[in-house]
């Protein structure tokens, strides 16, 4: 129900106010009234003292430049393009923009407001009578007194809004150069791969023809030939597929950058795997991770709301006070303009409304529960990210050293066969088997860097906090 403004002379203001503040606390006891307060106060969610797969000591999280450590000038390059022309940064960075003009719109909302007015008229009753000229000039002043704090809750939901958008973005922006550098090192993977390919191809073509002349003397089946020629084939399509897979992997990451025209690359500098960071503890990382803090911003702003939901049963207060000039004279007459001053409050009690307020203030509620969730999930989601990567950074290590020590076994033997076939103690075709073992050891070997890259690019992107 909505009380009409009246204007009162300025010696009755003072009674007025004191009779609308009485009337304000008979509202909080008599009008409509918010359901029981029933939200959680604090996440369930509890961080374990330390890593499962670290033992070392507390560290900090990652540089905010952490790629460097990798010491590629071509992924330096690639990186600082992404985060230039990047179309998913660019959105986030307009929605932050939104956001922080509509928190000044709620700061705005809670000053007095002020306008102007003017106007004149021309007319007459009859034409007898004389025509009449009316004009006033004036302003108008409004403020809607914030009583009971929902004015504040607006602005601090509008904030926190704010807050959201821009861990979102900071997230985004780990996210992105972590999705750029697993790019790269899988083109640069892919195409060891390829070249590698194309040697064991050339094998494969020299044993076909070991095979052929052995079986035209007669000292082999047909089948070493046929088994040699679907070898040769096997290790073709090979290439072929990872020459697909890069010309793939190119135009994403061209997505990446920001451009239509996949990159141009060497993939032949010396990158390197860096030493892994020391682990930041669980609870560190749940408060500073962005992904995380983008959650909890966006909780405070939903239970921002549930305050600001639960105070419409609560009266609202607004004052109004105008000022104008009026002239009103004959026509040929003239006439002394006037002065208008007029003071006025409303005052607004929610008496009936069909359960609009309780309906409103269980959807905020709800809302802020499944905010509550959403944190709930990130924390968990930030931790597991943590030991999956330590996990990955683990096991890639050993098995690289593995493969490693699988490739010295295999040039070893591929050299002694050599010595062998030289003494003619062995035929050609062991050499090349022997050499053909060599280069599946070395290509486990390039699959095995690359998931150490990967996992190196991962436990960074944990501890840096993107998602």
């Amino acid at each position: 129900m909505s009380l009409p403004i009246v204007f009162l002379p300025e010696r009755c203001l003072r009674s007025f106010v004191a009779l609308a503040s009485a009337t304000s606390l008979l509202g909080m006891v008599g009008c409509a009234s918010a359901p029981p307060d029933s939200m959680p106060k604090t996440s369930t969610v509890q961080a374990p003292k330390k890593w499962s797969g670290s033992s070392a000591e507390a560290g900090t999280l990652v540089e905010s430049d952490w790629w460097k450590a990798f010491d590629s000038r071509e992924l330096d390059a690639l990186i600082e393009a992404a985060l230039e022309s990047n179309r998913d940064l660019q959105v986030l960075a307009a929605r932050l923009a939104q956001a922080r003009l509509l928190v000044d719109g709620a700061q705005a909302e809670r000053r007095p407001q002020l306008g102007a007015v003017a106007g004149a008229q021309r007319g007459r009753d009859s034409s007898a009578d004389p025509k009449t000229e009316r004009s006033v000039a004036g302003f108008r002043a409004s403020w809607e007194v914030d009583l009971f704090g929902k004015g504040g809750l607006a602005v601090e939901a509008a904030a926190a809004d704010a807050q959201s958008v821009a861990n979102a973005l900071r997230a985004a922006r780990i996210a992105l150069t972590a999705d750029v550098a697993n790019a790269y090192f899988e083109l640069r993977t892919l195409n060891a791969r390829a070249v590698l390919g194309r040697d064991s191809a050339q094998l494969a073509s020299r044993q076909v023809m070991v095979a052929k002349r052995k079986f035209d003397a007669g000292q082999s089946s047909a089948l070493d030939v046929d088994r040699w020629e679907a070898e040769l084939s096997q290790e073709r399509a090979s290439v072929t597929e990872i020459e697909g897979m890069m010309r793939i992997r190119q135009q994403q990451l061209a997505v990446l950058l920001g451009s239509s025209e996949a990159p141009t690359l060497t993939l032949k500098d010396a990158a390197s795997v860096p030493a892994a960071p020391a682990p930041v503890m669980p609870t560190d990382l749940l408060e500073r991770r962005p992904d995380v803090l983008r959650q909890a911003r966006a909780l405070d702003a939903a239970l921002a709301r549930v305050g600001v939901a639960r105070r419409d049963v609560y009266p609202s207060l607004r004052i109004d006070w105008s000022g104008a000039r009026e002239r009103l004279a004959a026509t040929g007459g003239s006439a002394s303009p006037v002065s208008v001053v007029g003071y006025g409050i409303s005052l607004t009690l929610p008496l009936l409304d069909g359960g609009r307020i309780r309906s409103n203030i269980a959807v905020q509620e709800a809302r802020a529960q499944e905010a509550m969730a959403e944190y709930e999930k990130a924390m968990l989601l930030a931790l597991a990210d943590v030991e999956v990567a330590l996990a990955q950074w683990t096991t890639s290590g050993a098995a690289l050293q593995d493969w490693h020590r699988a490739q010295v076994s295999g040039e070893q033997a591929a050299n002694r066969s050599e010595r062998l076939f030289e003494a003619g103690v062995v035929d050609l075709g062991s050499v090349l088997d022997a050499r053909r073992v060599h280069m599946r050891a070395q290509a486990a070997v390039i699959q095995a860097e690359g998931a150490n890259f990967a996992a190196a690019v991962a436990l960074r992107r944990a501890f840096a906090g993107g998602v």
